[in-house]
């Protein structure tokens, strides 16, 4: 981004003096000399941050978690949103470029069917610059998911990748699984060593509304054991360093909770899995009390850390919203410090976005920075969570 400004300002320059020029070697020189002076001053460009002035989440969180923020392609390429990510985060997750539709590709495998039958083609170029960015400013990165019901095309679910034809039966789909979690797992452990410290390898698994796993086509096409294989795969060729987690949204609900452990145990009796991650898609309503047992019950059950994934808090209903929001948001960080200090390992904390612009559920202005960058009092409450003087100094 630097060079190409410095390049676009050198050749105007050159440009002016070809167009004023009276043809002398001096002229000639002295445009030139111009040029690079401007070449190497524009190397030092940086855009203003609308956001510098305030404190760091990962600093004032650097002896406790990371401290991470979803993050989409577009965005590490935008000024406003490299100087947000670089001055508060120290963990990022792709938003989606990292999900199963992004990563599977589906033109190479279907270009020839039998070498790509028992390992679908794979593809990283969704996913390269948000790696790039995170790799050039030293923050770490959560891989967001391997096994899952929603972003995973259903070809891959049928014999001939063919979806008017049969289902794959479970043996292939095993064999598919297992390449796929393979060919992910070698590509980043050789292209980017050492920069992914989790991965989610089961997203989203628990039924809605019963006890029950999810009806999927990873269920209907591998079984019952479709979880257990897939963290057994996952455990088999985890790079070093990397842990492995199950995710899941509303999983501090009760019901939701049990069902969760439930088919977690065996994966957790079998030493291959290291952390549940909470989503943790809440408004004002959520219980932090009730919310901190949940987190006590996975670490108890299933011997787990534990990481917050997805955090938004959704306005409620009050003209009050951003003060009742900021308050809520202060009392939330203070349990996961209380959770923290019992001796409960929290490993991350990331929020799903950046501003409230580009939130999922951007109607409900769930983030911790406005439209237009301006720090929320959600932020200054996960600020006073931890360091109340910073809090009150910087708002």
């Amino acid at each position: 981004m630097k060079k190409t400004i410095a390049l676009i300002l050198s050749a105007a320059l050159l440009l002016t003096g070809c167009a004023s020029g009276t043809g002398n070697d001096k002229s000639a020189a002295e445009n030139t000399s111009s040029a690079a002076a401007a070449d190497e001053s524009k190397e030092e460009f940086v855009f203003p941050s609308k956001t510098a002035d305030l404190p760091r989440l990962k600093d004032v969180y650097a002896d406790d978690f990371y401290i991470g923020s979803a993050v989409a392609g577009y965005q590490v390429s935008d000024p406003d949103y490299i100087n947000l990510i670089t001055e508060q985060f120290n963990s990022m997750t792709c938003e989606n470029e990292m999900k199963p539709d992004a990563l599977l590709d589906k033109e190479t495998t279907l270009s020839d069917i039998e070498k790509y039958r028992e390992a679908p083609a794979v593809k990283f170029d969704s996913c390269i610059d948000q790696l790039e960015f995170a790799k050039a400013h030293d923050i770490k990165m959560r891989g967001h998911t391997l096994v899952w019901y929603s972003q995973t095309p259903d070809w891959l679910f049928y014999k001939d990748y063919d979806t008017s034809g049969e289902l794959a039966d479970r043996d292939l789909m095993l064999k598919r699984m297992e390449n796929y979690i393979k060919s992910v797992f070698e590509w980043a452990d050789s292209e980017y060593p050492g920069l992914f410290y989790a991965w989610d390898v089961v997203n989203e698994a628990a039924a809605d509304g019963q006890s029950a796993k999810r009806d999927c086509l990873w269920l209907q096409t591998i079984g019952d054991d479709y979880i257990e294989k897939a963290f057994e795969y996952a455990r088999k060729y985890q790079p070093e360093g990397v842990k492995l987690y199950y995710n899941d949204y509303n999983a501090f609900n009760f019901t939701k909770q049990m069902v969760i452990i439930d088919f977690l145990r065996p994966v957790a009796e079998a030493g291959n899995i290291d952390g549940v991650g909470l989503q943790s898609h809440i408004g004002t309503w959520c219980d932090p009390s009730s919310y901190g047992e949940a987190v006590r019950r996975y670490n108890k059950e299933l011997g787990v850390e534990i990481s917050i994934t997805e955090l938004d808090i959704s306005k409620d209903n009050t003209d009050e919203w951003e003060k009742n929001q900021g308050e809520y948001a202060q009392r939330f960080m203070e349990q996961i410090l209380a959770l923290k200090s019992e001796g409960i390992p929290i490993a991350s904390f990331t929020i799903w976005g950046l501003t409230d612009a580009v939130s999922w559920k951007k109607q409900e202005m769930p983030l911790f920075f406005s439209l237009s960058f301006n720090a929320k009092p959600s932020f200054y409450g996960l600020i006073a969570a931890k360091a109340p003087e910073l809090a009150e100094k910087a708002s």
